[in-house]
């Protein structure tokens, strides 16, 4: 069904998949051919008013801000491909679908034109079509970063990304199972004492007792693994590049470091010197590439973890989560906790930190001994 309009006005019709879609010239392209304008909907409504959005906010021919104010796409873009400098390629790479999603609901509009109002319409689309919380903060991020260049380069007066509202999506119960924590030490214990002597239950170990991030797990050598077992030699991590795992330089700075092994644990790294890979401890059977990826490690993690009814499944990255907790426990200094993650920020160490509710009564408790 369609809806007969006047001229200048556009069209607006029903598509088959049920959604409605309205359409607008806006002048011609270099080619000489029509540039058509659409917008698409759940409704008709919703079609029309984006479309008349689209009018009320698009500037007189030869104005100044038709002159200078970009699209929002083409400054978007540039602004992508100025940012690959400024981070790891694997980062670089991972931002790139979330530029897509950026582009496609705000690349029509001049940057003037990005209001509040459009981004918490966006967000809640993002939210009713089922996008991961995770995913929807990662789009609200980077529009921010990226009016945030436009207003130092003034494009625009404000960054109305700044007001606009965080999702409220909940966790799905897979989100929620998996979302990072710290292993309680009855489940230490657990893990400790009844995961496989294998690669993956040793490297589980190692993870709980040095605080390495998987992705340094992964780009461990036999070489890094001092002959007693004393140290791990952190100065690589394996990162994902376009889907593929590509070795790279740790998450930061102070991430390259040399973590001691207590002597309890030795026996833990020895054996992943003596019995793992010869290239890296985790060398995959392939002929493309010699290392793991991680979401392959990270599907082998969660499957034997699920082995142990009184074990929770959080992330792998809570092995990490655990050390801190731990350490801290036993009145290690945050200062030294930092030093041993390789954390460049003590504040980054402090949100590792998961206090227990027996942490909290003993604490409590010790106003006894003073009033």
């Amino acid at each position: 069904m369609s809806g007969k309009r006047g001229k200048g006005e556009g069209s607006v019709h029903r598509l088959p998949s049920g959604s409605w879609q309205s359409q607008i010239m806006d002048g011609f392209t270099d080619e000489g051919k029509r540039h058509i304008v659409s917008f698409t909907a759940p409704t008709r409504a919703e079609a029309l008013a984006r479309m008349r959005e689209y009018l009320l906010n698009k500037p007189e021919p030869g104005s100044v801000e038709a002159q200078e104010v970009p699209l929002f796409a083409d400054y978007a873009n540039l602004w992508y491909e100025s940012y690959r400098s400024q981070v790891e390629e694997s980062t670089w790479c991972n931002y790139r679908y979330t530029i897509k999603l950026l582009n496609k609901a705000f690349g029509h509009l001049r940057l003037t034109a990005v209001k509040t109002v459009q981004i918490n319409r966006f967000i809640n689309e993002l939210e009713s079509c089922g996008y991961s919380a995770s995913q929807i903060s990662k789009c609200r991020s980077l529009l921010i970063q990226i009016l945030d260049v436009a207003e130092a380069d003034d494009l625009v007066i404000k960054n109305y990304a700044r007001r606009a509202f965080r999702t409220t999506k909940r966790l799905s119960k897979s989100q929620r199972t998996h979302q990072k924590d710290a292993f309680t030490v009855e489940e230490v214990e657990i893990l400790l004492k009844d995961l496989p002597n294998d690669l993956l239950g040793n490297s589980i170990r190692l993870m709980l007792v040095t605080g390495l991030r998987m992705q340094e797990l992964l780009a461990l050598t036999p070489k890094d693994i001092a002959a007693d077992g004393s140290v791990v030699r952190v100065n690589k991590a394996v990162k994902m590049v376009d889907g593929i795992p590509k070795l790279g330089s740790p998450k930061s700075y102070t991430s390259r470091r040399v973590v001691p092994v207590a002597q309890k644990y030795r026996h833990i790294p020895l054996w992943l010197r003596e019995n793992g890979g010869q290239a890296f401890l985790w060398c995959a059977p392939r002929r493309d590439s010699l290392l793991y990826a991680t979401y392959t490690v990270r599907r082998k993690y969660y499957k034997l973890l699920a082995q142990y009814p009184n074990v929770r499944s959080p992330s792998p990255h809570c092995c990490r989560h655990t050390y801190v907790t731990l350490l801290q426990s036993q009145g290690v200094p945050m200062e030294t906790i930092a030093r041993l993650t390789g954390h460049t920020d003590i504040k980054t160490t402090d949100h590792y930190l998961h206090i227990s509710d027996d942490s909290l009564a003993d604490a409590v408790a010790a106003l006894e001994s003073i009033v």
